[in-house]
Formats: C-alpha cells, structure tokens, sequence
C-alpha cells in the first residue's frame, strides 16, 4: 500500500501541474483571440477617415429619426453632426426641429442653433444669431458656445476689449471642460493688438 501511495503522489503531482499549465496555455490563448477579434472588429472604423465616421453617425441618426421623428434629442444629435461636418444648413435645419419640439428650449439649443446660422451665413454676426445667443444667455448667463461665438465676433472685429472681458468671464465662471489655456492665449493675443 505504501508504494501504490509513492507512486501515486507524483502522478497525480504531475497531472496537476501539466493540467495547470495547459489551462494557463489555453486561458492565455483565449485572451490573445479576444484581442484580435476586438482588434478585427475595429478595423473598418480604423480605414474610415473622421468625415466618414461622422457620416455613419449621420445615418445611424436619421434612422433612429425614421422610427422617432418627435425626439428632440435626436435632432439635436443630427444638427451636431452636421455641424461637425461643415453642413451648415442642414444643421440649422434640424436645430430648429428641436428647438420646436422641446417644451421648454435651453441655453444649449439656443446657442447651437445661433452657431448653424452663423457658420451657414459666413460667419457674420447677424440681428437673427444675436437674437438666439442673446436667448442663450438670458438662460444661461455664463453660456461657454454664446460667450465663444460673442468673444470671437469682437476679436475679428478689432474690439479686443470687449473680446478680453467676455473670455474673462468664461473664465470667472469655473465652468467644466473649458479649455483655459486656449482662452487665456486667446486673451494675450488680444492684450497684444491693445498696446
């Protein structure tokens, strides 16, 4: 009985050792092939260029619209799309979609739509877009989109000053993912023209 016991306690030493081993073998292999299936399952997304990707967005949106056309949020969702995209229009467009479609409009439609019109008119800072962004602000005084867009405006039309006073107050506002060092740069560039 004691050499049935000696013989026995390696073999099954062994077998435990090579079935721990084989199941780390396995184990790591199985991670390795979850890795590349996430790395394949990605690669169509790596060969699209960013405005291909955005315009799968677009899609995707305008489906779920199909099926939800009352959803504000998803036009909303659109309008951003488009904006990132250059189609001005159309962004202005769906902006007023969900402005129209949300009972109590915010600071943020206001201002995104105010962004469409400007970008769509050139750029300039007509009576229509003041109207939105002063909407914007009458909401939200600290709005980030209407005080950028009101700041750039005054910049490009040489009021430094008052460009220098509204990039302040975006500052004074310890708002969250505002982009300081951009803001701050953007101050002494003005401070610059001043002297």
């Amino acid at each position: 009985m004691t050499m049935n016991r000696c013989l026995w306690t390696p073999l099954i030493s062994s077998v435990l050792i090579a079935g721990s081993l084989g199941g780390y073998y396995l184990l790591s292999d199985y991670q390795r092939l979850e890795t590349q299936q996430a790395v394949i399952a990605a690669a169509p997304f790596e060969q699209l260029s960013v405005l291909e990707i955005s315009d799968k967005r677009i899609l995707e949106l305008q489906d779920k619209l199909y099926d939800d056309k009352q959803n504000a949020t998803l036009w909303f969702q659109l309008g951003n799309a488009y904006l990132y995209n250059g189609e001005y229009d159309n962004a202005l467009l769906v902006f007023g979609y969900s402005v129209r479609l949300t009972p109590s409009p915010t600071a943020t439609l206001y201002a995104a739509k105010a962004s469409a019109l400007y970008y769509a008119g050139g750029q300039h800072l007509t009576a229509e877009v003041k109207t939105l962004l002063d909407l914007a602000l009458s909401l939200e005084p600290n709005n980030q989109t209407a005080l950028m867009m009101l700041a750039s405006n005054e910049f490009m039309n040489v009021r430094y000053q008052q460009a220098i006073d509204l990039w302040v107050q975006l500052l004074d506002s310890d708002q969250q993912g505002l982009d300081r060092v951009s803001i701050i740069n953007s101050i002494n560039q003005a401070k610059q023209f001043i002297k």
